[in-house]
């Protein structure tokens, strides 16, 4: 099972990612909604980037309809409750971010294999 970070649906979105931005589409084009999820917290985490931007006039609605359209190709999975326990152990044992671990442990419980990552941006990390 496929899920993406949030770094890549914000890349996808913004007219600012020149590079990074047609490599994220790409991306998301390329999975398979079969075997491609999209994590509660990513989605979460997407939808506060977007309000952000969308306030600043560094978004406009098609990044919402961009939103839509990947949530209704891929399924959204909601985490279990023991992903809270969990994060919190990957945490304390790894010494990771809690925001990561709880993200690592999204995948766990979610069957993921394969996490497409993106480094932030400068642009990003402003957000």
């Amino acid at each position: 099972m496929n899920a993406v970070d949030t770094n890549i649906l914000v890349y996808a979105i913004s007219a600012d990612e020149t590079v990074k931005g047609p490599v994220a589409m790409t991306l998301l084009d390329s999975l398979s909604a079969a075997d491609t999820i999209l994590l509660w917290q990513v989605t979460c985490e997407f939808g506060a980037v977007l309000a952000k931007l969308y306030a600043r006039g560094q978004a406009d609605s098609n990044a919402f309809a961009a939103l839509a359209a990947w949530r209704s190709r891929f399924p959204l999975v909601m985490p279990h409750p023991a992903v809270l326990d969990r994060g919190l152990e990957i945490h304390r044992e790894h010494g990771i971010s809690y925001w990561d671990a709880l993200l690592l442990a999204a995948c766990v419980d979610a069957g993921v294999d394969r996490m497409y990552l993106a480094r932030p941006s400068a642009a990003t990390k402003r957000v």
